[in-house]
This record gives C-alpha cells, sequence and structure tokens, in this order.
C-alpha cells in the first residue's frame, strides 16, 4: 500500500499534536507551584526573625547574618547549578532541590545555635538554587518566543504565591504556636509537593513541543540553520557574557537584589520599628506587599509592551519609578502607616517588575544558544550577591545609623542600577 509521505507526515504531526496539546499548560502550572514552593521555605525566616530574636536573644546583626548565608550560597549554586541545568534532567534537578529544602527547614526547627542555624540555611540556599535556571529552560522550550514576556510575568508570580504563603501562613503559625513551627510546616508541605512534581512531570521528558514546518530549524531541510545553531551552541558563557557586555547587567541585577531582597527579608521588621507595630499588626500589614509585587510583575509586562518590547528601557524606567518611591518613603513614610506600607509596597513591586524582565525575558532570549539556564543562573547569582550584601548590611546599619541610613543607601543603588542598564542599551550588545 502507497503512503503519502507528505499526508503521513502531517497524519503523525495531528496525532503527536492532539497528545501534546495541553502540555504547556499543565507543565507551566508544575512550574509555577515548583517556585512558589521554594519561596514558602525561604520567606518564612522573614517572619520568624522577631520571634527567634525574643525567644532565643539573637541579635539583629546574627539574624541577618543567617539570611545573608543564604543569599551567598544561593547566588553561587545559581551560577552552578544554572550551568549544570542546561545539561541535566529539569524534573530530577528540581526534585532534588525541593526534597533536600524541605527536609533543611524541618531541620532547622529544631536547632537554636547560631553556627549550625547558618550552616543549614546556606545549605538550604544551594539547593533551592536548583530551580530557576531550569524553569525557565523548561518553559524557553514549551513556549514560543513571542510568548516569553507573557510567560516570564506569569511565572514571576510565583514569587508572589510564595511569599503570600510564607507571610500569611506563618504568621497565622506563629500566632498559635512556636517559631519552630514556621519551618516544620512549609518542610513538610514541600516535602508532600516534591513528590507530586517528579510523578507529574515525567510527561515533560517523554514528549517534546511540536514545531511547525517554519519553526523546524534543525531539520536536514535547513543545514544551515542547524549549523548556525550548532556554532551558537558551542559557545562558552563566559564568551557569551563578554560579547553580549552582560555584565552591565549583572551589574543591574545586584542593585535590584539589594532592594528587592532588603525588603523582603526585613520588610516586617522594618514596620514593626518604625510604626510601633506588634507582630500580629504587622503581619496583616504586611500582606499588602506581596500584591502591590504582582502589581508590579503586570505593570512590567504592560510596559514593556507599550515598549515595543524594548526590554532595557522598561528596566530603565522601572528604576527610576523605585527611586522616586524610595525618595517618598523617607519624606513621609512617618506620617501613616498606611503611607509607609503602600510607599514600601511600590518599591518592592517595581523590583519585581524590574526581576521579571532581568531574570527571565533576557535569558529566554538566549535559548538559541542552548544557555537559557546559564544565562538565567549567572543574572540570578549576580542577584544574589546584591541580596547577600544586603542582609547582614541592613541588620547592621538598622542598629547603628536608624532606618534611615538604610533608606538613603537605597536611593543610590537604585540609580546605579539605572545607570548600568543605560550603558548595556547603548552597547547595542544584547539582542533578545
Amino acid at each position: 500500500m502507497n503512503f503519502n509521505n507528505t499526508e503521513l507526515k502531517k497524519n503523525i504531526t495531528a496525532q503527536y499534536s492532539s497528545v501534546t496539546k495541553y502540555f504547556p499548560i499543565i507543565i507551566f502550572t508544575l512550574c509555577w507551584m515548583a517556585y512558589a514552593s521554594a519561596y514558602f521555605c525561604r520567606v518564612n525566616m522573614s517572619v520568624a526573625i522577631p520571634a527567634i530574636e525574643n525567644s532565643i536573644g539573637l541579635s539583629k546583626t546574627s539574624l541577618g547574618l543567617v539570611g545573608s548565608c543564604f543569599f551567598w550560597v544561593y547566588a553561587v549554586g545559581q551560577l552552578i547549578n544554572g550551568y549544570i541545568g542546561d545539561k541535566v534532567s529539569g524534573r530530577i534537578f528540581i526534585f532534588i532541590g525541593l526534597l533536600v529544602s524541605s527536609i533543611i527547614n524541618i531541620l532547622f526547627s529544631f536547632t537554636t545555635n547560631l553556627i549550625l542555624m547558618m550552616i543549614l540555611w546556606a545549605i538550604n540556599g544551594f539547593f533551592l538554587s536548583m530551580l530557576w535556571g531550569p524553569i525557565i529552560r523548561i518553559l524557553a522550550k514549551w513556549f514560543p518566543k513571542e510568548k516569553n514576556t507573557q510567560v516570564s510575568v506569569g511565572i514571576s508570580t510565583s514569587m508572589v504565591g510564595g511569599y503570600l504563603l510564607a507571610w500569611g501562613l506563618s504568621g497565622q503559625i506563629l500566632s498559635k504556636a512556636s517559631w519552630p513551627w514556621v519551618f516544620r510546616m512549609p518542610g513538610i508541605l514541600v516535602f508532600i509537593y516534591a513528590a507530586i512534581w517528579f510523578i507529574f512531570m515525567k510527561n515533560e521528558e517523554r514528549y517534546q513541543p511540536y514545531k511547525s514546518e517554519d519553526d523546524s530549524i534543525v531539520s536536514d531541510e535547513n543545514p544551515e540553520s542547524l549549523k548556525e545553531i550548532q556554532k551558537k551552541s558551542e559557545i562558552t558563557l563566559w564568551q557569551l557574557i563578554k560579547e553580549t557586555k552582560l555584565w552591565l547587567v549583572a551589574i543591574t541585577c545586584i542593585a535590584q537584589g539589594i532592594i528587592k531582597e532588603s525588603i523582603g527579608l526585613w520588610g516586617p521588621t522594618y514596620l514593626m520599628e518604625t510604626q510601633n507595630l506588634n507582630l500580629t499588626s504587622t503581619t496583616g500589614y504586611i500582606l499588602l506587599i506581596p500584591i502591590m509585587n504582582f502589581g508590579g510583575m503586570m505593570l512590567a509586562g504592560w510596559l514593556n509592551k507599550k515598549l515595543h518590547y524594548r526590554h532595557k528601557l522598561a528596566i530603565m524606567t522601572l528604576f527610576g519609578a523605585c527611586a522616586v518611591s524610595i525618595v517618598a518613603l523617607f519624606l513621609f513614610a512617618r506620617f501613616s502607616v498606611i503611607i509607609g506600607v503602600i510607599l514600601l509596597g511600590c518599591c518592592s513591586g517595581l523590583m519585581y517588575g524590574t526581576n521579571t524582565l532581568l531574570l527571565s525575558v533576557i535569558p529566554m532570549g538566549f535559548a538559541n544558544y542552548n544557555k537559557t539556564s546559564s544565562v538565567a543562573g549567572f543574572l540570578d547569582f549576580s542577584a544574589y550577591i546584591g541580596a547577600g550584601i544586603s542582609g547582614i548590611m541592613i541588620g547592621a546599619i538598622s542598629e547603628h545609623w536608624s532606618w534611615n541610613g538604610i533608606i538613603i543607601i537605597w536611593i543610590c543603588v537604585a540609580v546605579i542600577g539605572m545607570i548600568s542598564i543605560f550603558m548595556n542599551s547603548k552597547t547595542k550588545a544584547i539582542n533578545c
């Protein structure tokens, strides 16, 4: 029996397409839940800090050091695991990260020794760094390039989900139980989700996303494109950083990390001390910030579209708006707790919007180099270098220079971030 090759190819394609039709939505949902779970196992620390301080008598500087250990190791882990994430199964890699983080959170709840706290929280940082790069790689594979901004904004909202879980549920736990349960409960829940991830992500490896003939750049019928892709994939990460001036983007990531993560770690403490609030009231007010973070991400996606996907111009605009918000925080926060929370939320939300463009959209632009996870890891590494600087710095400055000194530093950092991305935009180095 004779078959027309074209008809046979169309039939196979139709059958394959019907099988994988809903995979992108399922895979996106699983990735979203995985990263939200990761935040549940790290942001719980910011809620627990006042309770730990009161319970075992550690200073803010000491607890800031615990946070900095997480950020520094998380940063190095992003660099290492981002590279590995381009080489191994994302399903297994992310499963290991979630599983070990859940166990570390449970172990952390049983210690009151500062050194052991630092070691455990640093280990937590390393294993949680196994998630972001592979997640971006998986999403870049399953969604077309024209959906990069939409997918990036969508996956970034998982951070908001994580914060709402960590600050909301952890606050409720603290009101009814001791601080160790702020770490035990996330550990138990994430342990369960790690198993769910491992079971349901098996289809991601079984099937490849369907590509139309127009997208089939690596077919035998298009050898020149195949050679170009192979040439790009052979370039090293260091060569890519130099040739694309990605190090300037990294400086912007450092600035973003200092502001974003210092608000995430110290936001509850800042409100308690500057507005004379108790823990229960602070928890209620602080839940407004994750909502504003979500708004910042939506704003970033809308702004990027309005600027015709000129990502760096959108990033400059967001940094400028953040600097203005920080100045307003310095001038007006003392008049009202509502004003203080709203302005702090604006600063955080704008940096979350910037984070979406820096750590999701830009790395997706390097898919043809097969460096999506590596670039995401490098830029996330840079962001958490800034976070590591901020962790201990904020605690120490708040004890000696007051919170006004910190706000002045935030203003300077925002200006530096805006200048570095402006310089990169003038090089015309990145085309993503």
